[in-house]
């Protein structure tokens, strides 16, 4: 058998392996078929007749991680809960089978995996090349925005639980931080901005985590330890809701004693301000990053921040002041150290660092430190920014929201239990033995019996692969190894 001529001046390894993998692709396509319409005749014989009115097979398409599979399978017509007449799939049903379109599960994953590295149209094109499926940019958006639609869906009910107090974690620590900020992305088409300026809508982002953990063997190297991460485009109020029913969701709140916040001084940053155990700094790169943009002498703004960084706050605004007197004549300067003069003091309550304030926090859970806080620019940087800001790059409101949620969950090491969760289409260990009994192993002398309400089916019903197909010499090859073979035997060896 010769899939390639060996005197093919055009052959390579990377040519076989191309070939081989696309062919390989097809007879997955071809089993995944026949054992999908065999499960399908079974469901015939054992199904209830009287409840379940056969209406005749029905033809699909499914696009998967090897392909197209298309396919045939029977449609019920059968009565609700209100005796009103209803059709379904029984082996949808009995194979849980969840898709978006007509995309299946594991193929929408593989989607998402792109998606949050590259652009639509470049996932695309990966897709095809990796799991021999030809979908269009706009599709797998589709994907994404379907996914996203879910995920707030999801988010919803969470909140609807946490107003209602159903909600209690397991873990129990006593002290959580938390880090919010907000990244600034170009709208476009009606979600853009109407008035004003700027073409920008803010999505906010919030991190919760435990502590700092050393990473790996490096001295001064530290890792937030059990993170999670929210994303939303919601106002102030709902976004606060999402990220306090996440932290019920996760954790018993009546074990927390101590919750610190660090932002940089948005009014929605500091809502939870004036909670008992809660306490607020302002973060330290936002600081910094101000105080630089505004004094003129780099020697100036080291002092300044070095009097913040100790705590002294009293004699860092004093100093402040000094150089407004200094900077009288120089307008521009002078409206520069104004507006700083109003940040810092519209931010006094977390000018002093959380660690030189008078907080008796317990000692840190064994393996964990409890370090400066500060670390939210980078993970803005991290999560949202390389993907969604530049590179001339704009959004919809829905189409932002959906990818930023994506990227929060990969961020909080939770996108694939998540997407397991929304799809819920996992077959259970004993439907699983029940297939495999009865479709796959089915033996040649049960093949030739007629079927029976508890039987077998005759699997050689099913056409031979590339049926009807222009015959490349691939299939050829492959037509000649299952000819006169069960597909059980070929999916056991």
């Amino acid at each position: 058998m010769h899939i390639l001529s060996v005197n093919d001046n055009e052959l390579n390894f990377k040519v076989l392996e191309q070939t081989i993998y696309k062919i390989v692709c097809e007879v997955a396509c071809e089993v995944m078929k026949d054992i999908l319409e065999q499960i399908d005749l079974m469901l015939l014989a054992k199904r209830d007749t009287e409840k379940y009115r056969n209406k005749g097979p029905r033809k699909t398409c499914i696009h998967t991680v090897t392909g197209e599979v298309e396919y045939k399978r029977r449609v019920y017509e059968t009565k609700n809960e209100d005796g009103k007449n209803m059709y379904i799939y029984l082996l949808d049903q009995y194979l849980k089978k969840e898709t978006i379109g007509h995309v299946s599960s594991n193929l929408a994953e593989k989607m998402v995996e792109n998606v949050l590295e590259t652009s639509y149209r470049k996932s695309a094109d990966n897709i095809e090349s990796m799991c021999q499926s030809s979908l269009s940019h706009t599709a797998v958006w589709n994907v994404v925005q379907e996914l996203g639609k879910r995920l707030e869906e999801q988010e919803t009910r969470l909140i609807g639980e946490y107003e209602k107090g159903n909600l209690n974690g397991k873990r129990e620590i006593d002290v959580l931080f938390q880090e919010a900020d907000g990244v600034w992305l170009n709208m476009q088409g009606k979600d853009r901005p109407k008035s004003g300026k700027s073409r920008k809508k803010e999505m906010k982002i919030a991190k919760t985590y435990e502590g700092w953990e050393k990473r790996g063997n490096q001295k001064d190297a530290y890792l937030t330890y059990n993170r999670t991460v929210v994303a939303s485009f919601d106002k102030s109020s709902d976004f606060k809701k999402l990220c306090d029913a996440t932290i019920a969701k996760n954790y018993n709140v009546d074990e927390i004693q101590y919750k610190i916040i660090n932002g940089d001084g948005d009014p929605w940053i500091k809502s939870g301000i004036g909670e008992e155990g809660v306490y607020y700094q302002l973060d330290p790169f936002h600081r910094a990053r101000e105080i630089v943009r505004a004094v003129p002498e780099k020697s100036q703004a080291t002092k300044l921040n070095a009097m913040f960084d100790k705590g002294n706050i009293d004699k860092g605004l004093e100093y402040l002041t000094e150089l407004m007197i200094e900077y009288r004549d120089n307008e521009k300067v002078r409206e520069k150290l104004y507006k700083l003069y109003d940040y810092l003091t519209g931010n006094y309550e977390g000018l002093i660092p959380y660690k030189l304030r008078d907080i008796s926090l317990p000692e840190p859970p064994k393996g964990l430190v409890y370090r400066n806080m500060g670390t939210m620019e980078s993970s803005v940087c991290d999560v949202i920014k390389l993907r969604m800001k530049g590179r001339k790059m704009s959004w919809t409101k829905s189409g932002a929201n959906s990818l930023g949620k994506l990227l929060a969950l990969r961020a909080s090491g939770e996108l694939y239990e998540t997407l397991d969760a929304l799809f819920d289409d996992t077959v259970s260990k004993d439907k699983l033995e029940e297939i495999v009994e009865e479709v796959v192993q089915l033996s040649a002398a049960q093949v030739n019996k007629q079927p029976k309400r508890s039987g077998y089916y005759p699997i050689q019903t099913a056409p031979m692969p590339f049926e009807g197909q222009a015959m490349t010499e691939g299939r050829r090859a492959i037509r000649n190894l299952v000819e006169n073979r069960m597909p059980g035997e070929l999916v056991l060896r």
